[in-house]
């Protein structure tokens, strides 16, 4: 009896050591890819899984709204640039300064989801992420789910939002994130005749679940590694909670992505939309 759970537990020592070894093992940097940097993408596809039970807004739907709206649904950019759009919701938060500190040192451009509630009383830190080179876009007022909102979702969520930004930087944002990527055809519709455009993700870090996570950085950093692609849209977060973890990852994912020849642009950048007003813009 004895000799059978030592055979046990080292068997399930030498699955651990397995396990961790290859969970940590270094990943080299992306290879090149052999497609034309030119070429179109047949479709818009979501690369990381679904999470059961966390009600997320199934991969399908979000692809099906891509697809029926391909000029005003984005999960990704167009082509196959070795491009790749940093994104951070529900910000400025606590750490978001600290994120931008990175950002800095990385020489990074990044987009900013922000809420206005998240906006309220950091106007001057909103100031400062646009100041330097960042872009912004609109993520509510409150966060809430817009399809129970119908079309009351402009006048109580999306509008204030917009006003919220032209009262600190003098324009609001052409694009915006819908809270949990949910949004009905009918409002997507609405912002089209807006002239905004509905941004989700091609990649999704799932740092809001693995920033509570024993050696969450790590695999909030393997999840993007995973599933790196030419012009991939990443979804993460600068607030809503702690994000020291998705800080760490970021700063450990900046110089492997750049290693494998990656270029970082902003939203607009990778969608060729006009850019947004700067400082210098609005003084001429």
């Amino acid at each position: 009896m004895k000799k059978r759970l030592l055979y046990i537990a080292a068997a399930l020592l030498m699955i651990i050591i397995g396990w961790n070894a290859w969970e940590w093992r270094p990943i080299p940097p992306p290879a090149v890819s052999t497609i034309s940097i030119s070429q179109t993408k047949a479709e818009q596809r979501i690369r990381t899984l679904f999470l059961p039970n966390w009600d997320q807004v199934p991969l399908e739907e979000m692809e099906r709204q891509a697809k029926k709206y391909p000029q005003q649904v984005v999960l990704e950019g167009p082509t196959h640039r070795r491009w790749i759009a940093l994104t951070f919701d529900d910000g400025p938060g606590n750490d978001t300064r600290q994120l931008l500190a990175i950002l800095k040192a990385q020489q990074v451009p990044a987009t900013f989801y922000m809420t206005a509630k998240s906006m309220a009383g950091r106007e001057e830190l909103v100031k400062q992420i646009w100041q330097a080179g960042h872009e912004l876009g609109n993520h509510s007022v409150n966060h809430p789910h817009l399809p129970e909102l119908a079309e009351r979702y402009w006048d109580e969520e999306i509008g204030p939002t917009q006003e919220k930004f032209r009262s600190i930087v003098g324009f609001a944002p052409n694009t915006m994130r819908p809270p949990y990527g949910e949004i009905t055809d009918a409002q997507i519709e609405d912002l089209a005749k807006r002239g905004i455009k509905v941004v989700l993700w091609s990649i999704d870090s799932q740092d809001w679940n693995k920033n509570r996570m024993a050696f969450g950085a790590h695999k909030i950093q393997r999840s993007i590694q995973d599933h790196i692609h030419e012009e991939a849209i990443v979804l993460m977060h600068d607030a809503g909670g702690r994000r020291e973890k998705t800080l760490d990852a970021v700063e450990q994912l900046i110089p492997w992505l750049k290693a494998g020849g990656y270029q970082f642009v902003t939203v607009s950048q990778m969608l060729g939309l006009p850019a947004q007003s700067t400082p210098s813009m609005q003084q001429q």
